[in-house]
């Protein structure tokens, strides 16, 4: 679990980029490229996108781990908008950054590219450059209309809830993942007994929804606005009449576990989301599993439940009061 420490001056200082940004961009859609953990957006978006990637673009892929992760230094602060002086920004870092940042990480051998960067070598430089630039032309581009929709919608959802509500109408209702117990912001991942903790201590937050994740991710570095993304909102949650027609389907609390998991989860978050046992949790996916609608991938003791393409479809379907589509799919 993440929890953010709020002080008084920090609830008027939680902002919003007004677009997105380039490099977030670029580091999260890199990451999803190979996140199994994603939601039906990120799936459908990557079986579009994977053909794209080409072999420029490898020097930004070695920056994601297999856990996903990513440095620090990708995201860099960039004073205008727009993709070249971000990856000018990207290209200017200080070896001694980057080294930082890295070499913990890194094997004792590795390859020239990786070398030339913690070495400063303007060759690996513009590699990386060069890669971040045709991502975004060549995988980014064909469907970036689609994601900044996404993002936009999710954004006016944001700004009715601070205008009916305030921040903390705001805080409470960013993600079922996510909770609002002033003065701490706690989001809960898929690894439940990891715990940190950021104190913004006046510097404020900024919240950048994605919808090509699952679950929230954080950076926090010295003297510089914390960054908290979380996944944007599902665009096509149903309305009360669905609601009842999904739930005479399948029953009342296992329709709601389904809906839950239009973003993936583990059995621990599904409980919560949803509001019942554990035991009931793994009763109800259990069922859902043998009926195909759900599939679970167990790695290090953590169970991790995704929607299938026929259970996206049912809901789908469901969101426009026809939940019989299960039958054609």
């Amino acid at each position: 679990m993440l929890r953010v420490h709020f002080t008084a001056a920090d609830l008027g200082r939680v902002t919003f980029p007004a677009e997105p940004h380039p490099l977030w961009e670029a580091a999260l859609a890199a990451r999803a490229l190979g996140d199994r953990s994603i939601s039906p957006v990120a799936r459908r978006w990557r079986r579009t996108a994977a053909p794209l990637v080409r072999g420029s673009m490898r020097p930004l892929f070695k920056l994601i781990s297999p856990g996903g992760l990513f440095p620090d230094f990708l995201i860099p602060e960039v004073a205008g908008p727009g993709l070249e002086p971000a990856v000018a920004a990207l290209m200017e870092t200080p070896a001694s950054v980057i080294r930082d940042e890295l070499e913990p990480w890194l094997p004792p051998e590795i390859d020239r590219y990786m070398r030339g960067l913690l070495d400063g070598r303007a060759g690996s430089r513009r590699a990386l450059g060069g890669a971040v630039r045709d991502f975004h032309q060549e995988v980014l581009a064909p469907s970036s209309g689609e994601l900044q929709r996404r993002y936009g919608a999710d954004l006016g959802i944001r700004s009715r809830a601070v205008l009916h509500g305030g921040i903390d109408a705001l805080l409470s209702s960013l993600h079922p993942d996510v909770e609002w117990a002033t003065p701490v912001l706690t989001t809960y991942g898929p690894v439940d007994d990891w715990t940190a903790d950021i104190h913004l201590n006046g510097r404020g937050l900024e919240l950048y929804p994605s919808p090509l994740v699952s679950n929230c991710l954080a950076m926090d570095t010295p003297d510089r606005r914390p960054v908290l993304v979380y996944p944007c909102a599902d665009l096509t949650d149903p309305d009360d009449a669905a609601t009842d027609a999904l739930a005479d389907l399948l029953g009342r609390t296992r329709a709601a576990v389904l809906r839950s998991l239009t973003h993936p989860a583990t059995t621990t978050q599904l409980a919560r989301r949803v509001g019942i046992s554990l035991a009931s949790t793994s009763d109800h996916t259990r069922v859902l599993r043998a009926a195909a609608l759900i599939t679970t991938h167990r790695t290090q003791g953590t169970a991790l439940h995704a929607l299938t393409p026929t259970a996206h479809n049912l809901l789908t379907g469901a969101s426009k009061g026809i939940p019989g589509q299960i039958a054609n799919s």
